[in-house]
Formats: structure tokens, sequence, C-alpha cells
């Protein structure tokens, strides 16, 4: 298998542009070489079996684009465009730009109590002390802001008490905020970080206040519609499900690949009437998509002549949101390398370098833990590639 996998790695790797914008052209993207010989290694050792690299700068011009090994390995067929991946986390990064444009139309702050918007959650409690016979509660020593929501220092703990019994889109984000004062905070807002998904969820629910839309809905009209990301949802039809790239990892042999699946979700993954949005890792998406909000962000919030975000919204989003503890993560985006993004479970990420301008983005569907040395190894290769 491993000769006939490397074979079509190999002849896989020249492709078309994937974003024909006013300012791209119609010249085919070649593979970087470096960017096939730093994978390569993770798709003969089992570690990866597909994935695609893009390497574009802001004017949607993309420089080079590998496409390697499969999508579907049982059935050998090579992973393409066409294929629709779970990106996870990288969800979040549409609840911080969701905020922020409410921010810039002066319908909220990010200093403001989120009790503001979801009154019930002055119920909140802190635990103070804890152990097997006995737990102290204490009242917040300062409100939870949106911002605390958003930079995962809420003192909220990663997923609610209801996700972890029923899956994380088994309510609607009402019934999801509200659950959260069963399950009290962890710390004092902005004392700690504690990276998950159940702040992103109650901002995602302020969102739907404020604008008085869906989250869903929100974010088809003011970003997905616009940007022309016609395959990114909370709900992959039938036809795109069939288009999803398989979730691979090592067998326990490492001689072969054990196929994985999609956690934390729901099934059937269609089903409209019993998921809800997981504003902190329910999307999915494509390639072509994920470079299209890459470019906004390369942008300063601006794309094709209309402003999704303002250049403030966008500084905001650049920089350290944590306090005193200092992750590298800002508003529903990680910051790595001067650069900002983000990652999903699986290893896709989208990596933007406000600087030169470049916009990387790597699709990978990984079930092992590799994806996380494979991403950092495109990255670093990216970088190198795109400074020449």
């Amino acid at each position: 298998m491993r000769s006939t996998f490397t074979t079509a790695a190999v002849g896989l790797v020249l492709t078309a542009a994937l974003v024909p914008t006013a300012a791209a052209d119609d010249v085919v993207a070649p593979a970087s070489p470096e960017v096939t010989a730093t994978l390569q290694p993770y798709l003969d050792g089992y570690k990866i079996a597909g994935a695609i690299g893009v390497i574009a700068d802001r004017t949607g011009k993309v420089h080079y684009k590998n496409l390697l090994g499969y999508a579907d390995v049982e059935a050998k067929r090579p992973i393409s465009e066409n294929n629709v991946f779970w990106i996870a986390s990288m969800t979040k990064m549409f609840a911080g730009a969701s905020v922020l444009t409410l921010v810039d139309e002066g319908k909220l702050s990010l200093d403001d109590p989120v009790t503001k918007y979801i009154p019930q959650l002055s119920k909140w409690m802190v635990v103070e002390e804890k152990d097997e016979s006995h737990v102290l509660l204490r009242p917040l020593a300062r409100p939870v802001t949106i911002r605390h929501l958003l930079s995962h220092t809420s003192g909220l703990a990663g997923s609610s008490e209801v996700q972890q019994a029923t899956g994380g889109d088994s309510l609607p984000l009402k019934a999801r905020a509200l659950s959260s004062v069963t399950g009290p905070l962890l710390w004092q807002p902005g004392e700690k970080y504690a990276y998950g998904t159940q702040s992103t969820n109650v901002a995602a629910r302020v969102v739907e206040v404020v604008s008085g839309v869906p989250y869903e809905q929100f974010l088809q009209t003011r970003f997905f519609d616009p940007l022309g990301m016609k395959d990114t949802t909370f709900w992959p039809s039938e036809a795109q499900v069939a288009r999803l790239a398989g979730a691979y990892g090592p067998n326990k042999q490492k001689t072969g690949f054990a196929r994985g699946g999609i956690f934390f979700l729901n099934k059937p993954l269609d089903d409209r009437a019993r998921r809800f949005p997981e504003a902190g890792g329910g999307l999915f998406s494509t390639t072509h998509d994920v470079l299209r909000y890459g470019l906004v962000l390369a942008n300063d919030g601006e794309l094709d002549g209309k402003r999704y975000l303002s250049r403030a919204a966008i500084a905001e989003l650049q920089k350290e949101q944590t306090g005193k503890t200092k992750v590298n993560y800002s508003l529903g985006y990680h910051l790595r390398n001067g650069m900002y993004g983000h990652d999903g479970a699986y290893g896709t990420d989208l990596s933007v370098n406000p600087k030169t301008g470049m916009v990387a983005v790597f699709m990978v569907q990984c079930t092992g833990g590799d994806q996380w040395a494979a991403r950092d190894a495109f990255l670093k290769t990216a970088t190198n590639v795109f400074k020449r």
C-alpha cells in the first residue's frame, strides 16, 4: 500500500488556483516541492492519510497548492478541493467575528457584563473549595464579560454538563447558555485561561439576543452568503456528507490506517430538527471557503469592496486577550509566530500573517494525534516558501 500511496501523493500535486478574486489570475498554481517533502513522511508513516496545503497572498493569488494522499483510503479516492471537512474549533473564529461586527455597529461592548443580555446568568457562582464531601461556592468578584467568554477566561468549564451528557449540539443555544448556571465557574472571571466550547456558545447566544436573529442566520447573511462560502454549514447535506474526507490515524501496528469518525456531534449530521449550532466546534467547510474567509482577515476586514469588520475590530483579533494569564489567544483566534487564525480538532487550520499578507490553509482529518506536528511543519515550510 505504501508504494501506491506515495505514487498517488506525488501525482496529485498540480491543480488550478482556488479563488477567482478581482486581483487573482487564472494561472495554474503549482505544488510546492518543499511542502511535499515536508508532509510526505507523515503520509508514508500512516500518520495522515491526505492533506491539502494552500499558500496564497492577500490579493487572492494562490502561489502554491499541494493535494497529497487520499480522502478515502479504502476506496483509494484521492483528496480533492471538492472534499468537505469538519473544521471543529475553527468555528470559534466566526463567534469572535460576529461579536465584533455588533461592536462595530455600536450594539454592544466587549466589556459588557454577559448578564446585560442574559439576566438569568446572574445566578452564576464560583467554586471556592471542593472535595469529595462538599463544594463551597462564592459570589463572583467581578462580572463575566463578553471579552472573558471569547478569550476563554470566563471561569466556565470547557463544556457544559448538558453537553457532556447529550452531545455538543443537542440543545438550542438559549438552553445551552442557561444550563451553564448548573455547573459553577471554576475560578473568578479573568483569573485563568481554560480552552473549551461552553463560553463560545454563551457568546453566540448573546449574538442572537442582540441581533434578534438565530445565530446560524447571522453567520449566513453576514459572512457565508456574501463571501460565497457555499459549503460552510452546521448541517452538511446528504450530498455534502458524501464528500466528507475520511478521518484516519495509524492502526495499532502502525502498518496502515485506521478509520475514525466525527465525535462530539450527534448524527445524522443533516438533522436540523434535533441538532443545533455548536458555536465552538460545529462547522463543516471546504478549502475554498476557508481561504475566502482568510482573505478577509488578510485584508483588514475587507474583501472585494465589502467591509466585514472594521480595522479596529481586526486589531482586537490580532491582540492577546487573556489578561494576566498571557496565553497566546485572542477573541476566538489563536496567535502563533506572528500569525492569527484558528485550528480544528482533526488538524484543519487557517493562519494569516498580517505583515507579509500570507494566507495559509491546511486541510486534513487526522485522528491519531499527529495533526499538530504536521500542521506546524506545513506552516514553517509555508512561511519559508512565501518569503521567496
